[in-house]
């Protein structure tokens, strides 16, 4: 039985940093935070569970007695049951991310809940079919079940885990945005005051708004490269990472449009 892929991404622990729950505070909130440390908890007794099982099956192909038999089933179940529950904690642990994460449309988020909360309660009733497998060969059935689901789960993984990080920059180029209307407003008074010559101010404007137009367009290229992925397509992950690629040079315009803007505050602040 083949072991199913599991992302473990990194994305959680670069970006969005574990939030620490205050001492004074007694009243346990399930928020980002506790639905990760679900998954972590879940994911670690998922792999003790696998290793137990990969003993089992090996054992059994050698032996091939009743008691290795029933030991592989045993261990077999326990495994699958997990598999099953660390696929669930990790959409679980993605919506709470999507619901803390500002920058999505209602549209779009509403439209992934649906979608997650639907895969959840697969994965919740596929668990609990499983105690009514007869033999070791019904569940080797049911794993082949959840491979088969997983090739379209993964695709809503990718496709989440994108939204949640274009949200992020969606919600930096509207900071960013906003600050450029309000320079815009004091260049102006300075231009007619005369108090200093503001092309260069100006210019720096225009070059911030263009960094602006370029990361939209980068994060537009992203979530076409995520709405079009294939559930059948074996390169799922290589193109996950091309569009997570195209995120990270939209944030770096930003990061060149946040650059030009500290410039023209110094500037402005030298002007009065």
């Amino acid at each position: 039985m083949k072991r199913l892929p599991i992302i473990i991404t990194l994305l959680f622990l670069l970006f969005w940093p574990l939030v620490i729950a205050h001492a004074q505070e007694t009243t346990p909130v399930f928020d980002f935070n506790r639905a990760y440390n679900d998954y972590v908890y879940i994911y670690s007794q998922y792999r003790q569970a696998h290793t137990e099982y990969i003993v089992a099956k090996q054992a059994y192909l050698k032996h091939k007695t009743l008691t290795s038999k029933t030991e592989a089933q045993n261990k077999t179940l326990k495994m699958l049951e997990l598999r099953d529950d660390v696929i669930r904690t990790y959409l679980t642990a993605l919506r709470m991310k999507m619901a803390e994460t500002t920058g999505i449309s209602n549209y779009e988020q509403n439209i992934l809940y649906l979608k997650l909360d639907d895969e959840v309660t697969w994965y919740i009733d596929h668990r609990n079919a499983l105690t009514s497998a007869g033999n070791l060969e019904d569940l080797v059935d049911s794993a082949k079940e959840t491979q088969k689901k997983y090739e379209k789960t993964e695709i809503l993984i990718y496709q989440t885990l994108g939204t949640i990080l274009a949200g992020k920059e969606a919600g930096l180029r509207e900071e960013i945005n906003k600050q450029i209307g309000e320079l815009k407003g004091k260049v102006a008074e300075i231009r007619q005051r005369g108090d200093k010559d503001t092309t260069i101010l100006e210019r720096w404007l225009l070059e911030a708004e263009n960094r602006l137009t370029r990361s939209q367009e980068k994060q537009f290229a992203s979530q076409q490269t995520l709405t079009k992925l294939n559930p059948y397509d074996r390169n799922k992950s290589n193109d996950y990472n091309k569009a997570q690629f195209s995120l990270e040079e939209s944030h770096q315009y930003l990061k060149e449009a946040n650059s030009y803007l500290k410039e023209l505050i110094r500037e402005v602040k030298l002007a009065d």
